[in-house]
């Protein structure tokens, strides 16, 4: 299929449903307010060369707290583009000292991917006293070798997520990300990833996270579709924030009727906080119509 997009840096199948749920750290409950601080934070760039995967990790100033993010993978040449993908985008809390990050790894999608290759993470951060009941939750889930698709579900209960994060454990080249999003109502962050077409003989599973807080004033989740619904070969989305709300935490989300060797490449916050960029591809040409993608802004005040 012809490629519509090529992006250039700005700087049958069974189905496990996971939710085992751990805490990070937790802050004083409080009334609702605006969020305080917020600024976006880009890291440099991992790596720029052929290795199978690369990190990068976006670290906050210090004395605040992480609280949303994204990533974005990117092939140097043109005949690359499709072979890489996301495949790990969570935020980082830490409580000894080191500033809170935002942390990407990016995976090559096949053996034959010889070029040179890098990620870019990005994190949104805020002041802590706005952020009463700050938590960071994570599933911690088992991997096992039978799924061929795999979801978890990382909960905030009565708190709203402000943003979160998937995490796919031993990935390999064969499994990538096609959900890292909020619910509707943000009151949980959803992470799904999927075998390729080949399917993996390794063990592996996907770990969802969302930063929770009590309900910020003007909270809102803005999810907006693709224009591309059919079999094209790329996808992008754009979701705005409206007037008077900023970009708190970013999400993306490939619909359930993709198959294998479909992945998110691009999750990317503006450097204003008034949008949400989102970029999908196969990694393997697909004949079947895979239908919209979305993006995703969580906005509040």
């Amino acid at each position: 299929m012809t490629r519509m997009y090529r992006w250039f840096a700005p700087a049958g199948a069974a189905t496990i449903v996971l939710a085992a749920q751990v805490g990070i750290q937790l802050a004083g409950a409080g009334p609702a307010a605006a969020v305080t601080g917020i600024e976006k934070v880009t890291s440099p760039l991992s790596a720029v060369d052929s290795q199978q995967t690369h990190t990068a990790r976006a670290q906050c100033p210090a004395g605040k707290w992480v609280i949303g993010g994204g990533g974005w993978a990117f092939a140097v040449a043109a005949a690359d583009s499709a072979k890489v993908t996301l495949v790990q985008l969570f935020p980082e809390h830490r409580t000894d000292g080191t500033p809170d990050s935002y942390v990407v790894t990016g995976s090559e999608t096949t053996a034959a991917m010889t070029g040179d290759w890098w990620v870019q993470a990005y994190a949104i951060c805020a002041s802590p006293s706005g952020l009463a009941g700050y938590q960071v939750v994570g599933t911690r889930n088992s991997a096992t070798s039978s799924p061929v698709e795999v979801e978890a579900r990382a909960s905030c209960g009565t708190r709203r997520a402000l943003g979160g994060g998937a995490r796919i454990v031993n990935p390999g080249r064969d499994v990538a990300l096609q959900v890292s999003r909020a619910s509707a109502t943000g009151d949980i962050f959803r992470a799904t990833a999927h075998e390729d077409a080949n399917g993996y003989a390794g063990n592996w599973t996907v770990d969802a996270y969302a930063v929770c807080v009590n309900r910020p004033a003007g909270y809102q989740v803005v999810t907006t579709a693709s224009t591309q619904s059919d079999s094209e070969a790329e996808k992008i989305a754009f979701a705005r924030c409206p007037t008077g709300t900023r970009v708190h935490g970013a999400g993306a989300a490939i619909s359930d009727a993709a198959p294998g060797g479909v992945s998110l490449q691009v999750i990317y916050p503006a450097n204003a906080l008034d949008d949400v960029e989102v970029f999908a591809v196969e990694n393997t040409p697909v004949s079947q119509d895979w239908d919209f993608i979305v993006s995703q802004a969580i906005c509040a005040s």
